[in-house]
């Protein structure tokens, strides 16, 4: 593919209020790193991305580039601010992607143990033609829907649910059109590609490739680091 075609927008604009940080979620300490260069190692070093945008929160940008100059991370070509919500988050780094560009990541730096192979399934699905992709893990909990009140409505189907990871892959033009819509109580860019009329794909997700949210998701992400 030429360059330009494949990029990753790296959403890192967290605040860190539930891990208890003094700093934004995605600089916090993740072994001798941050979560953010977690991240970004593993996608600079994938033959099949072909440039990053990084969303921090606003005043971040500066720090993060120099954290990028330290990675020596060439693929990363903006750093910029992101809004108040996830979705206003995205939109800000898909205003950054070049023309060109045919294919988009959309990866939380709140996932630090993202491996290549799972990039490797996403971009895969959308070469054979899938208009969007996430990678997903069977649940292996009984799942209830409950009211306002705290009793169950229903007990829903098991087998028709899955828990939904990052990075989310998508044709550039789907991406495009679904944040031109109402991103209000968007939690994924797949849910607005779905608003839009995708059909959106599941691939393998991977059990270690937890979202860090809390000091003891932290812990966990750590451990899972240390073994390999």
């Amino acid at each position: 593919m030429s360059r330009g075609e494949t990029w990753a927008i790296v959403v890192a604009a967290g605040s860190g209020a539930r891990l208890g940080a003094d700093r934004p979620k995605a600089f916090v300490r993740f072994g001798e790193r941050t979560l953010l260069a977690a991240s970004l190692e593993t996608l600079e070093d994938h033959d099949g991305i072909d440039g990053m945008v990084v969303v921090v929160p606003e005043g971040w940008e500066e720090r993060t580039s120099l954290l990028v100059e330290d990675l020596c991370a060439s693929k990363v070509a903006a750093a910029v601010a992101g809004g108040e919500t996830r979705p206003e988050s995205v939109a800000a780094g898909l205003a950054e992607l070049p023309e060109a560009t045919e294919l988009v990541l959309g990866h939380d730096a709140a996932r630090p143990l993202v491996d290549a192979a799972l990039v490797d399934r996403v971009l895969a699905a959308l070469r054979d033609g899938a208009e969007a992709v996430v990678p997903a893990l069977d649940i292996v909990d009984t799942v209830k829907r409950v009211d306002g009140d705290g009793a169950v409505v229903e007990t829903l189907v098991r087998a028709e649910l899955r828990a939904v990871q990052t990075p989310q892959g998508f044709r550039r033009e789907l991406l495009d059109r679904a944040y031109a819509g109402d991103l209000r109580d968007a939690t994924d860019c797949a849910s607005l590609a779905e608003r839009a009329g995708a059909r959106v794909l599941v691939v393998a997700g991977d059990p270690r490739n937890l979202k860090v949210t809390t000091s003891d998701d932290l812990q966990r992400a750590e451990a899972l680091y240390r073994d390999g």
